[in-house]
């Protein structure tokens, strides 16, 4: 979910906040080290990668190493370096969810320019709470997307070349990993977002040959349609490539399921990397928007499963939000009975298949466990 990114200045080659944009910053902190672990486990037996293994893209259908289409369902986490509780990070919560809500994806979105982001001056913590929950999802035999979660990564091009190409380094030869390195483009065009996911793209390549790769498309991941009449071309190759896309139910409706089909039927592969069944701005209660649209959500999980695409909901926290997906009630490693997860059952209904108040995360929940 995409909100203002911190301010940033530079005055006299001083850095006043940290700043991706500045010729004199210091070099974001980074991994330590980049070689590959030997204690971590294969898939257990029955895990989504053991069942899955090595994911590929065949036209605009995600595969399994059988050849045989999967959807992968999940959650992401909330920016990194806001959520109120580290739930993501929790080894056994993620076990929980694969073994009762049959999860199979969660998503690792790290804020950038954010305050106490990656870039502005939280480089080490926000290193910790990704590459724990990598290692927890290979140990756990589930997939894992990295998220490079900003508006502004065009701006952000040497640091990201740098993150994802030690990451890939790190952990590449995993087949658990997905690589999500421009989360919601915003302000900037197709033709300007277009060269920073090819030098990208060719920095993972280098270390990763083959794991998936999901490229986020302007106007918030929506513009998919006008990615279709250029794709990415890297030097790299254009194998195991897909197109982000992002949906809010409440906001986004047969507009943005037309735009999407524009682009299958141009070639894309898409991913949905984040949704809700909320409004755009996640359900906030202070704007008076905390719904929950049932029957729109249901038109997209319709459509995504008739086009065989993968989607991972927004968001794993606890707050006020009809986006967030636990009660404030929650443990932070579970178990998360559906007496811990938001719902709208009980809220007020303003329309047909629209109430307002509650939360989707027993709606979601259900889709996943489908």
């Amino acid at each position: 979910m995409s909100l203002p990114s911190a301010v940033v200045s530079c005055l006299l080659g001083t850095v006043v906040l940290a700043s991706p944009g500045c010729a004199s910053d210091p070099p974001p902190l980074g991994l330590s080290d980049t070689t590959p672990p030997t204690d971590l486990p294969g898939p257990p037996a029955g895990s989504p990668v053991a069942v899955h293994g090595q994911l590929r893209v065949e036209g605009t259908l995600l595969e399994n190493q059988a050849g045989y289409p999967v959807q992968l369902k999940g959650v992401s986490s909330m920016w990194l370096n806001w959520e109120s509780r580290p739930f993501p990070e929790s080894k056994r919560a993620l076990e929980y969810m694969r073994d009762n809500w049959r999860l199979s994806l969660i998503r690792a979105s790290m804020g950038t320019d954010a305050t106490n982001g990656y870039l502005t001056g939280g480089a080490g913590l926000m290193i910790s709470k990704v590459e724990t929950i990598i290692r927890n999802a290979i140990t756990l035999g589930v997939y894992v997307l990295v998220d490079w979660h900003t508006e502004r990564a065009v701006e952000q091009q040497a640091e990201a070349v740098e993150f994802f190409s030690a990451l890939a380094q790190k952990y590449g030869a995993f087949p658990n990993l997905i690589w999500e390195p421009y989360n919601e483009p915003n302000r900037f065009s197709w033709e300007e977002v277009k060269p920073y996911h090819e030098a990208v793209v060719d920095a993972i390549r280098a270390a990763d040959p083959d794991n998936l790769i999901v490229m986020g498309t302007p106007r918030w991941s929506q513009d998919v349609d006008i990615a279709a009449q250029n794709p990415v071309v890297p030097a790299s190759g254009t194998a195991n490539l897909m197109y982000a896309l992002h949906f809010y139910a409440c906001t986004h409706d047969q507009w943005l399921r037309n735009k999407a089909d524009m682009a299958i039927a141009g070639g894309l592969a898409l991913f949905v990397t984040e949704f809700g069944a909320t409004p755009a701005d996640g359900g906030v209660p202070a704007n008076g928007d905390n719904y929950v649209c049932r029957d729109e959500s249901n038109l997209w999980f319709a459509w995504m499963a008739q086009n065989n695409i993968s989607g991972a909901a927004w968001k794993l926290d606890q707050c006020g939000d009809t986006s967030c997906i636990l009660t404030g009630g929650a443990p932070v490693d579970g178990p998360w009975t559906d007496d811990y997860l938001t719902s709208d059952l009980n809220s007020t209904v303003v329309s047909p298949g629209v109430t307002q108040g509650g939360g989707h995360g027993l709606f979601v929940v259900d889709w996943i466990r489908q």
